[in-house]
């Protein structure tokens, strides 16, 4: 089978090593995103996935724009049977859709409809879901919105942040995805399509979305604050420093100050902060410029006590 992989970020790595250990499957061509600028010194930087094919040794493209009519004609000339995407980070046209007789396919880390869009793994953890899953479904020129092909259900893991389970369900995409094939090589998927009164929509983080409001639940809090670590991080301030709150736990303990307070320093362990209804234990923090560090070694470095406020 002709494939052509598409695909930007860390996400579609698994999949890629996956699709280049197998001989049926190994794409005649993976695109990813132009080099971008990164880092504190907006050094040109390829993508996880440029890294990645040229270490496998695959054939590799970056356009600017991959509906341009330019590149469909050079992306013709690879005769693709099947576009494989995941976390492209780009709306693939209809010129480009329809290239390939399989069709165009997508690897969506969430039990479409639910969580369509770009970022359906925090999205998920924000909600306080307890499933989560991979859709695999084909293009269509809605967002997300194409015939399901193939969907498996993944279990949340208690205390799973965003980092872990998008490495967990990467894994397991890149797994599901051959059997995937197999199946449509032998003719065994059957089409099903959304229920679009079922969708829910995701969105771009933004910085005011890691911001954390004490004066939200504690479930709430520790849900948002799985969803965004490691990175982007959830975050508030100690006067002006920033600090990035990255793991933290629901206490028994009801409130017993003003939210955004102190309200123990547990020896040894860390320190617990009020909500709107009880305290959550805070385990990991990251100051602005700093290393991720356990809370009680940070409480020590910056003389933090009961009743200190983490707002400005």
């Amino acid at each position: 089978m002709r494939i052509v992989f598409i695909s930007s970020s860390e996400y579609g790595c698994p999949a890629l090593v996956s699709l280049a250990k197998d001989p049926l499957y190994k794409p005649v061509l993976v695109i990813s995103q132009p080099d971008r600028p990164a880092g504190r010194k907006l050094k040109l930087s390829p993508s996880p996935i440029s890294l990645l094919a040229e270490e496998l040794g695959l054939p590799m493209l970056k356009p600017e724009r991959i509906s341009e009519p330019a590149f469909v004609a050079e992306l013709a000339t690879y005769s693709p049977e099947l576009l494989i995407t995941a976390s492209y980070g780009e709306i693939l046209g209809k010129s480009v859709r329809n290239l390939a007789p399989l069709g165009a396919i997508n690897l969506h880390p969430s039990l479409l409809p639910r969580h369509r869009g770009a970022t359906p793994i925090q999205s998920a953890l924000r909600a306080g879901d307890e499933l989560t899953g991979i859709t695999i479904f084909r293009l269509s020129p809605r967002m997300d919105a194409g015939p399901i092909l193939r969907q498996d259900t993944v279990p949340i893991l208690p205390g799973e942040n965003y980092s872990s389970l998008h490495d967990r369900l990467a894994v397991l995409s890149a797994d599901y995805l051959i059997d995937f094939l197999n199946d449509l090589s032998s003719g065994k998927i059957t089409p099903q399509e959304q229920d679009d009164s079922l969708a829910s929509y995701t969105h771009k983080i933004e910085k005011q979305d890691q911001l954390i409001n004490w004066q939200d639940s504690a479930y709430n809090i520790l849900c948002h604050i799985r969803s965004l670590s490691f990175s982007p991080g959830a975050y508030q301030y100690l006067d002006d420093l920033q600090i990035k709150f990255l793991a933290a736990e629901l206490s028994p303990e009801p409130s017993s100050g003003a939210p955004g307070t102190i309200a123990q320093m547990i020896r040894n362990i860390g320190f617990t902060v009020n909500t709107g209804d009880q305290q959550v234990l805070i385990r990991q923090v990251q100051p602005a410029g700093k290393k991720i560090m356990d809370s009680w070694a940070f409480s020590l470095g910056s003389r933090i006590s009961t009743g200190t406020k983490l707002w400005k």
